[in-house]
């Protein structure tokens, strides 16, 4: 979140484009529909996660992102390196529970959410549900 005084700084310049945005040290383009689309992207990662969990019971790192993408119908591609670390916060949060299955030579990880993370995934599906309908009327020109 920014706050007012966020656009004194040197991370904001004007410029014939719009406002452009350092983040370590690349400008990002605000008229870009590809900055928001990433943008949306990383925090409804997070969300598709839960709901693959909460939904599918039980699941590993490959069959995540696969389901992620069927659920967001495509808006959201995460790739293993962004769902590892995810699962690994989960983890430490204690909201998901891991068993070990072997796969012929491999071993998969088998995540499944636990009652608090049962919890966690309602309670970001009611914020969601809350902000959906002022993000409608938002966007309406």
């Amino acid at each position: 979140m920014f706050r007012i005084s966020d656009f004194d700084s040197p991370r904001f310049s004007e410029s014939g484009a719009g406002i452009r945005i350092s983040d370590q040290g690349s400008a990002m383009d605000l008229e870009n529909p590809g900055y928001w689309r990433k943008l949306i992207n990383q925090g409804m990662i997070k969300f598709f996660l839960l709901k693959v969990l909460y939904k599918d019971k039980e699941s590993y790192g490959y069959k995540i992102v696969k389901r992620i993408e069927e659920l967001s119908e495509g808006l959201c591609r995460p790739t293993e390196s962004t769902i590892y670390p995810a699962l690994e916060q989960l983890k430490k949060g204690g909201y998901v529970e891991v068993r070990k299955e072997s796969a012929g030579a491999r071993v998969k990880k088998i995540y499944a959410l636990n009652e608090s993370g049962r919890s966690v995934y309602r309670a970001a599906a009611k914020a969601y549900g809350e902000i959906i309908p002022l993000l409608r009327e938002a966007i309406m020109l």
